[in-house]
């Protein structure tokens, strides 16, 4: 063999072996990467604080469309667990499980069942720790719903997401608090919500002549009105009792619906 064959034989050699190093070394450097940063689907975004994510995992998650607590005091409500006075986190969250997938995980994740209706309702219902918890997923598409229900409704601790709730509708003493909320939104690159709703007292017929002394929708309505009607982007729509206005960062909306005898408050703002 010639020296000039010799030459090209070598260099090609090293050539393989240098290619063969970076090759293991970019490999590597990748494996290391996809370890240490995992994909941003693993990481529950839109949780509020303070919900139990340990304890009860959102399965197959994929995104997290949205994460509230209630506390609801209407006398004339019941939770899921036919409970009267109760708060509790809902979430709504895109998951890659199929419904059965999806029951059959919540199923072996409960301390014990207490109902399963996924048959009718598409709906389990179970304990975890000191949660009740309910779990749907309808099968239409891929959307799961989980409740988790805490022990107490008035305890310390739910007072912190209420704290900061602004102070844009006085009350009114023909209003009673039933529910309130608050919650993140995955939607307009993300927002706060803040809702309530109150029942409105009917005063009656105080002079015994027959009729309702006093129509108070018609009274709160005209109330709002004058006091809102001067807020930026303000608008009222007759025919819904919709009313909405800008109130600093807050988009607020006003709700005032003879129907279920309530008047609604939501207000929202970018995150």
């Amino acid at each position: 063999m010639n020296t000039k064959k010799l030459m090209i034989i070598i260099i090609a050699i090293l050539s393989a072996v240098l290619l063969f190093f970076v090759l293991k070394n970019k490999t590597k450097s990748t494996d290391t990467a996809q370890t240490s940063s995992p994909s941003i689907k693993d990481k529950p975004t839109f949780i509020v604080d303070g919900y139990p994510i340990d304890q009860v995992p959102l399965y197959k998650l994929s995104k997290v469309s949205s994460n509230k607590i209630f506390v609801n005091t209407d006398p004339k409500n019941l939770s899921e667990f036919d409970e009267n006075n109760f708060a509790y986190f809902n979430v709504v969250f895109e998951t890659e499980a199929n419904q059965q997938e999806f029951f059959d995980y919540y199923k072996k994740l409960f301390d014990n069942l207490i109902v399963d209706e996924s048959e009718n309702r598409q709906m389990v219902k179970g304990q975890i720790g000191e949660y009740k918890v309910s779990a749907a997923h309808y099968g239409s598409d891929n959307t799961g719903y989980i409740q988790v229900h805490l022990p107490k409704y008035n305890d310390e601790k739910i007072d912190k997401y209420f704290i900061d709730f602004p102070q844009i509708l006085e009350l009114n003493s023909n209003l009673i608090e039933h529910e309130k909320s608050y919650g993140l939104l995955n939607q307009k690159g993300g927002e706060v919500e803040y809702t309530k709703y109150f029942t409105v007292i009917d005063s009656g017929d105080q002079n015994n002549d027959g009729k309702d002394d006093i129509d108070e929708f018609l009274a709160l309505e005209e109330e709002y009105q004058k006091k809102y009607k001067d807020k930026p982007e303000y608008l009222f729509d007759q025919k819904t009792g919709r009313m909405s206005w800008k109130d600093s960062e807050y988009e607020s909306t006003l709700s005032i619906s003879r129907d279920h005898g309530r008047i609604y408050l939501m207000l929202r703002k970018k995150i």
